[in-house]
């Protein structure tokens, strides 16, 4: 039914709740799980600071690779197949662009992220992926 779960990562404690419901899934259902981290960066960047920007982006890549590392961790002893990734762009549509790309089943993800506009009852990322995806999408609230 879920063979492959798509499940985006920013590091929040909703995502790391997400990550441990969706392994949960993938157990039932012997799925493949991809863990995906979104950098999202402007898209207009002056020529003079190029270098300055490719050393930002260097070092949001290093963010990146550190939030997918911990989110893999709860991934240690399971015995499917578990890949990660880091794709750039605004968040909402590359998990919607990638979950239909690549046939993605289910996405498991957070209710907010890291922004600190945390009062509002679903994130702008989760809310735009559940009205554009073309998949099941299951959000996850993290405890109180």
């Amino acid at each position: 039914m879920f063979s492959k779960i798509l499940v985006p990562v920013d590091g929040s404690t909703e995502a790391i709740e997400a990550v441990k419901f969706a392994r949960k899934i993938a157990e039932k259902f012997s799925s493949a799980v991809t863990l995906i981290h979104i950098i999202q960066h402007a898209a207009y960047i002056d020529s003079d600071a190029h270098s300055m920007v490719s050393s930002i982006i260097k070092s949001l890549d290093e963010r990146g690779n550190q939030v997918l590392a911990q989110a893999l961790e709860f991934y240690q002893d399971y015995e499917g197949r578990v890949a990660t990734c880091i794709e750039h762009g605004h968040p909402g549509v590359k998990i919607t662009e990638i979950s239909k790309e690549q046939n993605y089943s289910l996405i498991v993800m957070g209710r907010r992220g890291m922004s600190d506009i945390g009062k509002l009852l679903i994130g702008s990322v989760s809310n735009y992926v559940l009205h554009y995806a073309d998949c099941p999408t299951l959000i996850i609230r993290g405890h109180k």
